[in-house]
């Protein structure tokens, strides 16, 4: 299996990834595209099945671009993103004995928000290798409270009457409101995990890591609006929030937010001149997946006793670490599934401060 969830066949010197298959399976597969040496293909016929393959819990699966595991027990699921984690980690020597695996209690029915495509009167997911919309009506990992409101834009299809051409519609449940907007910024209202659940799980699990590292003031960066570190607020700690977005609607803009870009040429500058001689003894951070390269200069400047770093994207993750390694000791690594059925999840490492103090 690869990163991407897909089955990988070796034929001499050519690789071809084709989705929808498992390690050891025979069958008839189509090549759709082709690039030196590496060639993408899907699934005509399947020969010879895994012993773990199983039926879809989703009749869509075959054809939606949403999951890709929905074929295999959750047990073989995990066990891959364990051995995707494993092997972009590598560089750090981090054996499998170290990962702490924490799965989701439910597979299925637990996405508080979608994003669906629509082109004309067709919408659903976007199959990006055709460029044209997959219609999901059953879709089995929407969450029950969105299910009204999904359910409505098949059976009624009025909304093609205003939203001509094509765009798309994010769905998104909140304390159980149910919002619904046409053509907006992904995860209007700000950012949060999809996964209310197994976000608890990650808030607790980092929240014990910080109470583990006796941290008393926490330098919380891509914070959003604290959902990490509320825990840590909510007990006593001292915090700092920077991120480049607030949602005032929501609530005011707190005096321990900082608004700033963090990708920015100039981000340090900006902060350490408005932090003044402010010290942090723990860095908590959970960026996009483009991850944070400027992270090793970050820690320079800060010196913090802690790093807890939260990532969705291993590759990043792995190649963010490995330019502060020398430096700081993992400590622990946990891989947590906030994404069952897909090729995603969060991990959590710790690390501590290794070198020499200045």
């Amino acid at each position: 299996m690869d990163p991407l969830g897909q089955g990988v066949c070796r034929e001499g010197k050519t690789v071809t990834f084709i989705a929808g298959t498992l390690p050891g399976e025979t069958g008839t597969a189509v090549v759709y595209k082709k690039s030196k040496g590496v060639q993408f293909a899907r699934l005509a016929s399947l020969g010879t099945p895994s012993a773990n393959r199983c039926e879809p819990a989703c009749p869509h699966f075959e054809g939606c671009p949403g999951c890709h595991y929905l074929h295999t027990d959750y047990a073989s699921e995990l066990r891959y993103k364990k051995a995707t984690l494993l092997r972009h980690l590598a560089k750090l020597k981090i054996s499998e004995q170290c990962i702490e695996l924490v799965q989701a209690p439910q597979r299925l029915a637990y996405r508080n928000r979608v994003q669906l495509h629509y082109r004309h009167k067709y919408i659903g997911m976007l199959d990006p290798i055709n460029n044209k919309v997959f219609e999901v009506p059953h879709c089995q990992i929407i969450h029950e409270a969105l299910q009204p409101a999904f359910s409505k834009l098949y059976e009624d299809r009025s909304w093609a009457d205003e939203h001509a051409g094509h765009g798309h519609c994010e769905l998104y449940v909140r304390e159980g409101d149910v919002s619904v907007q046409w053509n907006g910024a992904y995860s209007h209202g700000g950012f949060s995990q999809v996964n209310d659940e197994m976000n608890r799980e990650l808030q607790t699990r980092v929240h014990q890591q910080l109470q583990d590292c006796a941290a008393t003031h926490v330098l919380d960066l891509f914070s959003g609006e604290g959902n990490l570190s509320n825990k840590f607020s909510a007990s006593g700690g001292q915090r700092t929030l920077v991120d480049s977005y607030w949602n005032a609607e929501a609530s005011p803009m707190p005096d321990n937010f900082s608004k700033l870009d963090l990708y920015g040429e100039d981000a340090l500058k900006l902060f350490s001149r408005r932090q003044g001689k402010k010290s942090f003894d723990t860095v908590l951070l959970d960026p996009p997946r483009r991850g944070f390269p400027a992270l090793d200069r970050w820690l320079k400047k800060i010196k913090p006793r802690y790093l807890l770093y939260v990532s969705c994207n291993p590759a990043s993750l792995a190649r963010d670490l490995a330019t502060v390694s020398s430096k700081y000791k993992v400590v622990t690594v946990q891989l947590l599934d906030l994404f069952p059925g897909t090729y995603h999840f969060e991990t959590l490492v710790v690390l501590r401060f290794a070198g020499k103090a200045a």
